[in-house]
């Protein structure tokens, strides 16, 4: 899973020799002791924690509303112990204290856990290619792995961690934040980068400025103009990663590795490495940890699937940039597969006309139209949409037709539990997480997670893990 439920929960420690408010975090609620002793994880910390100029780690999730949740509902008022950073937000008057879980260490994002999955492409032009087409996937995807319905001990009114994460390690002054003059690390693709005819100007927006300089000089040597603003926004960064040890030995350190390993974009476009034995690659990075390896396996096999079905059908699935950023907030509603829609495009072929007006290219479709299709409506104005598994079946039965039908009929079993889930027939792991809390018979109604509630719930889903259990409702 993601995260551990009760990670930060207040007197989670008391009973260890941990105690809170160390001199690493400085945080009420994680210990020093809790964190890796790697290098680099405390460096990036350390030159975070610098970088800010004071200002506080904050990391503001909405807690779930319940029958017997107080209401406005504030830590510090309804439990027994204050909550520094949110008594900070409620004397500064800065933002809305009431109704959010708050967290104060950078760790709440790191402790995460993603399903990153790393395909390798022919050459540069595929993996630019690739890059874009998959920018659009990503809320899609998340929304359905979503798995996160918890925050230091208490329920969520959110199903995802991204946002949390990307509070978490966000370096920006004050005044940065104030001006939007530079993007959080932790975020969204900024940017398309295809040298495609199909990639427009019009579907990217004015990348955040600061790197002019790089990009120039990038362009200098050679460089195409989007490639190059696409590094200089990475390049114009502070080298928040780069150790002590690794400054005196300069010469032999990829720095450039360092720069970018530090940026964490839903996307990632990887070059090939130093030694020569990777490529180009992309990684697609926004998906949840799920509770089981089947799962897990479903949707690494779905991803590498369909960006071999987006090239073999030479898909278009370019929407503006900032509706694939809309569509990443759109994906943290909770029960997003079942309450939200999202924007995507209406004609992803190759021969299809591409309309003039760029509002007409796009639509918003829920995510099982999305994946499985959707009719079209006369009432509704909505025109017909393939959907992204039938494209993959296809994609599967002219690729894989002389291979043997057991291994065909793995695929598509694989494929199954994504379709089931974008159709609401099976829920996401946050759902199913969330209901077995609220139907805990210690549950009192009031979004607390308890120590028996959590133990409780582990070890179901250990067992779940482990196959000595089998649940229909997650279909593993």
């Amino acid at each position: 899973m993601p995260g551990f439920p009760r990670l930060g929960a207040q007197e989670h420690h008391a009973k260890s020799a941990s105690s809170a408010n160390g001199v690493k975090l400085r945080s009420q609620f994680f210990p020093d002791e809790l964190i890796s002793t790697n290098e680099r994880y405390g460096t990036i910390h350390d030159n975070l924690r610098a970088r800010r100029k004071g200002r506080a780690f904050k990391v503001k999730v909405p807690i779930y509303r319940d029958t017997e949740t107080p209401w406005p509902w504030k830590e510090s008022k309804h439990l027994h112990s204050p909550n520094g950073v949110q008594e900070q937000d409620a004397r500064r008057g800065e933002d809305q204290a009431e109704n959010f879980i708050y967290g104060d260490s950078m760790s709440y994002g790191p402790s995460c856990c993603g399903l990153q999955i790393t395909m390798q492409a022919r050459n540069l032009r595929e993996a630019r290619y690739l890059h874009d087409q998959l920018c659009p996937i990503g809320p899609i995807l998340m929304a359905l792995s979503a798995a996160t319905p918890f925050f230091r001990g208490f329920l969520t009114d959110t199903d995802l961690r991204w946002n949390q994460s990307a509070l978490a390690v966000d370096d920006r002054t004050s005044q940065e934040l104030k001006a939007s003059s530079s993007a959080p690390r932790w975020s969204h693709s900024a940017m398309y980068i295809s040298d495609d005819p199909r990639c427009h100007s019009k579907y990217n927006k004015p990348v955040c400025k600061g790197g002019q300089r790089i990009e120039q000089q990038l362009q200098r040597g050679g460089m195409d103009a989007l490639l190059a603003s696409h590094y200089a926004t990475i390049l114009a960064r502070d080298p928040i990663a780069l150790t002590k040890k690794e400054l005196q030995d300069h010469e032999d350190v990829d720095l450039f590795e360092i720069l970018q390993s530090a940026v964490w974009p839903h996307v990632d476009f990887k070059v090939p490495s130093s030694d020569g034995k990777a490529g180009w690659r992309v990684e697609f990075r926004p998906l949840e940890v799920q509770p089981t390896d089947f799962e897990n396996a479903s949707f690494a096999i779905f991803v590498a699937l369909l960006a071999r079905t987006i090239l073999h059908f030479d898909l278009n699935l370019y929407i503006p940039i900032e509706k694939v950023e809309e569509n990443m907030q759109r994906a943290h509603t909770r029960n997003a597969v079942m309450s939200e829609r999202f924007f995507f495009r209406r004609k992803i072929h190759p021969t299809q006309e591409e309309k003039r007006n760029l509002d007409d290219e796009y639509t918003m479709m829920t995510i099982d139209g999305v994946i499985n299709g959707s009719e079209s409506s006369s009432s509704e104005a909505i025109q017909s949409f393939p959907g992204l598994i039938p494209l993959v079946q296809s994609y599967v039965e002219d690729e894989y037709a002389a291979e043997p039908q057991e291994k065909r009929r793995q695929l598509l079993k694989h494929l199954d539990l994504i379709r089931k889930r974008a159709t609401g027939e099976l829920p996401t792991p946050a759902s199913w997480m969330r209901r077995f809390v609220q139907e805990h018979e210690e549950y009192k109604q009031d979004s607390i997670v308890s120590e028996r509630i959590c133990f409780d719930l582990m070890q179901r889903i250990r067992d779940l893990g482990a196959a000595h259990a089998f649940s229909d409702e997650l279909g593993t």
